[in-house]
């Protein structure tokens, strides 16, 4: 399926729109909560047979309202794209936020929307927009440009499921319960490049180091089970995030080593996974010692994820990953 993306100026909104019924939010991590205003949307259009398109904002307001600030995220905006298309939505829109944007007032903001020919929006409970957030549910429903449907709070452990919820767990490395609130397992893009070589020379554990994307929220140091996706193929592996103590590096480095995987990967696109943390980082007495904790950590990396099938189908689904390794071969 094609997509449709398209990148709006409020005050020029070209006249190429069909008829949609849309949901509305910044969609960081894309969540439970985000999840089920896309399953209500794709409800509604298939009884109006109508498409799903996804409204968006770019870039984050932070960066209009604090430009100094230096903002980490969940997702890229391509990230979203393809989650989006994925859960089944026809249309990707990206209003393009500016003050003069954040200046509108409610009514206006309804204009643009009825511009954008929606003809049913659906928002979360909490959605908030224009001048000074005085936009709310309660003033949505009030206009009668198009329909609105409000979706209630998406919970887990009785607190609702958000992206600020999320990325603090990420932060603390507890990657896996923030996979329970989006239902697929948290991840980085970046590119391969040359390090220091020791997997490859001193451990014969050979590891593709990863320059991420600067936006991303990483992951607390430590050593995590997970996958790496090359190509269109979903590979296990044991991903570590740290400086290695035990040869004192100064910077922090990302690397993998990719389970059952042999090929020359500098310089390629990939995304690295990460399921659960096994271990915290530490520094070893001499390199026989780092070499054993590593061969043992491969080992529970390969039990837990052979584990946790509907996570990782879920997320090649997610990402378009049409292909899964040898050892995901028998899910």
């Amino acid at each position: 399926m094609v997509m449709n993306i398209i990148r709006i100026n409020h005050k020029h909104i070209p006249s190429v729109f069909n008829k949609t019924v849309a949901c509305i939010g910044y969609f960081d991590g894309f969540h439970k909560g985000h999840q089920q205003l896309v399953k209500q949307a794709i409800e509604i259009a298939q009884k109006k047979n109508i498409d799903v398109s996804i409204i968006t904002f770019d870039p984050d307001p932070w960066h209009i309202f604090k430009p100094e600030m230096k903002l980490y995220h969940l997702m890229s905006l391509s990230d979203k794209i393809q989650v989006s298309k994925s859960l089944g939505a026809q249309n990707f829109y990206i209003l393009t936020f500016t003050k003069d944007f954040a200046a509108l007032s409610a009514d206006q903001f309804h204009d643009v929307l009825h511009q954008m020919n929606i003809d049913t929006l659906v928002c979360g409970f909490d959605f908030r927009y224009g001048c000074k957030n005085a936009g709310n549910v309660e003033t949505l429903k009030k206009q009668n440009l198009f329909d609105v449907v409000v979706v209630d709070s998406i919970n887990e452990d009785n607190k609702k499921i958000s992206s600020s919820r999320i990325e603090p767990m990420i932060l603390e490395g507890n990657v896996y319960d923030a996979n329970h609130m989006t239902g697929y397992i948290y991840s980085i893009h970046g590119k391969i490049v040359h390090g220091f070589k020791r997997g490859s020379t001193l451990l014969n554990i050979p590891t593709a180091n990863l320059l991420v994307d600067e936006e991303y929220v990483i992951p607390n140091t430590g050593v995590y089970a997970g996958c790496v996706s090359v190509d269109d193929t979903l590979y296990y592996a044991m991903i570590n995030i740290g400086k290695n103590p035990t040869f004192e590096n100064e910077i922090q480095t990302i690397e993998a080593h990719i389970l059952n995987f042999d090929q020359d990967l500098y310089e390629k696109e990939v995304r690295f996974y990460f399921y659960k943390k096994i271990r915290d980082e530490k520094k070893f007495k001499n390199i026989d010692e780092l070499k054993d904790q590593l061969v043992s950590d491969i080992k529970t990396t390969q039990n837990i994820m052979t584990s946790s099938n509907e996570v990782v189908k879920n997320t090649a689904k997610t990402w378009d990953k049409s292909s899964l390794c040898n050892a995901l071969s028998l899910l």
